[in-house]
């Protein structure tokens, strides 16, 4: 509305500068009255001015809305501007209006930046962003306390020349994450990721103290592993430990002594031959249960070489296909072989394991089916292994890589705990996947 006056008001002006302009025109030709047309003149030059001014005003008033906006000075006020009369009451009232609107959208970004601050600065972990000059933007409190410089908390001007930051970027250099002891003695996980805002990019750096976490999950470790020795062990001794006593006895009450001899019945001495063939097997499964323990934790280091993942699978399905029946076994592989830095043997040992499972599982299953795939997912390849047997409880499934737990009867419980101990020094993940009636899948991770 009130443009539409803007425009009418301009026209009305420019119709009556056309009018005195035709009268000033007429006056010096027709009429020759001097006096007339110098004051018509000055009639004309007073309307051009006015025209001017009236249109100039309203380009200031624009210019100023749009320095107050650029500049971030929203403390002019509009609606009390009233050169131009009324005309402008609607667009002064939409200046304050869209000044209004950023000042709240301006207040809701500044509250939310600030609770984005208390939240960094508040969170457990350490938080660093450093640019490319190598000015840190932004470190939090946590930070600031698991590196133990507390002190620098108020310093505005920080750099990675900080001897704490430098020590965890050059350890950084060549990964994504490192492990890093501080002066104190806390073992500190740091991940490293970047980002970019605008034209630039900047480096964040997560700190996490592990070594709390490290010693729980230790202690939890060896709780495990003692409750599963303390079982194995105690299933060998207990036995031989009752049957010492019955030979003992049998010793005692059966054999007659004589001077140069001593006498046992026939009966007798086969519940001695029999005891001791008992007491003999339990040694043996105690032996093989301590050699497996030793297999367990003396693993070789990986001889990582660059091999395709395809290379390994099949070579692993040459070598147990004979165990199959036909049709039992399907394998899928991608057309392009990822390659990766591997120890072919280990990664063999780990396929072994996990196809043989799959074999059993679907050994009374009707239709049994294991079924073996390569997958590459966002640069990320894993093999899986999965069957249509009977799969897995939920009790079993939480328990199934800890060492010597075992779902079978004759199982020694280590082959899937060594799997996992195998993919965790090819820095990968062995994962599970069961349900009851449906069967298993085991997807093994190469990050």
């Amino acid at each position: 509305m009130g443009f539409n006056r803007f425009r009418l008001f301009v026209l009305i002006r420019v119709i009556v500068l056309f009018l005195t302009v035709a009268a000033f025109v007429y006056l010096i030709f027709f009429d020759r009255k001097y006096v007339t047309t110098v004051v018509t003149g000055f009639l004309i030059i007073f309307e051009l001015f006015e025209l001017f001014n009236y249109i100039e005003s309203t380009n200031q008033k624009l210019t100023r809305f749009f320095d107050a906006i650029k500049y971030n000075d929203f403390n002019m006020s509009f609606t009390h501007d009233n050169k131009l009369g009324k005309t402008f009451k609607a667009l002064n009232i939409a200046f304050k209006e869209v000044i209004d609107a950023i000042l709240l959208e301006r207040q809701k970004r500044e509250e939310f930046f600030q609770e984005l601050q208390v939240v960094i600065d508040n969170i457990a972990s350490g938080i660093i962003s450093i640019d490319e000059q190598g000015q840190i933007k932004l470190i939090n409190r946590s930070a600031l306390e698991l590196l133990g410089l507390s002190r620098l908390r108020h310093s505005r001007q920080m750099t990675v020349k900080i001897k704490e930051i430098a020590e965890i970027v050059e350890a950084l250099k060549d990964g994504s994450r490192t492990i890093y002891k501080s002066p104190d003695g806390r073992e500190l996980a740091v991940f490293q990721t970047y980002y970019k805002l605008g034209q630039e990019s900047y480096k964040l750096l997560s700190i996490q103290d592990i070594k709390a976490e490290l010693q729980a999950r230790e202690l939890e470790a060896w709780q495990n592993l003692t409750k599963v020795l303390r079982h194995e062990i105690m299933n060998s001794i207990a036995p031989i430990s009752s049957l010492t006593s019955t030979l003992t006895q049998i010793i005692a009450e059966d054999v007659e002594k004589e001077e140069t001899r001593n006498i046992i019945s026939h009966e007798s001495l086969e519940d001695v031959e029999e005891g001791l063939r008992t007491i003999s097997g339990r040694s043996d499964g105690l032996i093989n249960f301590i050699n497996a323990y030793r297999d367990y934790t003396n693993l070789p280091t990986p001889n990582k070489v660059d091999i395709a993942v395809n290379q390994i699978v099949q070579n692993t399905v040459n070598l147990m296909k004979s165990d199959f029946k036909e049709g039992q076994l399907k394998v899928r592989l991608p057309k392009t072989p990822q390659h990766l830095m591997l120890d072919e043997q280990l990664i063999e040992q780990v396929l072994i394991n996990l196809i043989k499972n799959a074999r059993e599982a679907v050994e009374n299953t009707a239709n049994g089916l294991v079924e073996i795939e390569v997958k590459i997912t966002n640069q990320r390849t894993s093999i899986l292994i999965q069957d249509n047997g009977p799969g897995i409880v939920k009790e079993a499934q939480q328990k199934i890589f800890m060492p010597f737990y075992s779902t079978k009867n004759r199982g020694s419980g280590i082959g899937l705990s060594l799997s996992k101990q195998i993919m965790q020094l090819h820095e990968g993940d062995i994962l599970l996947e069961s349900e009851i009636g449906k069967g298993s899948k085991f997807i093994l991770i190469f990050h």
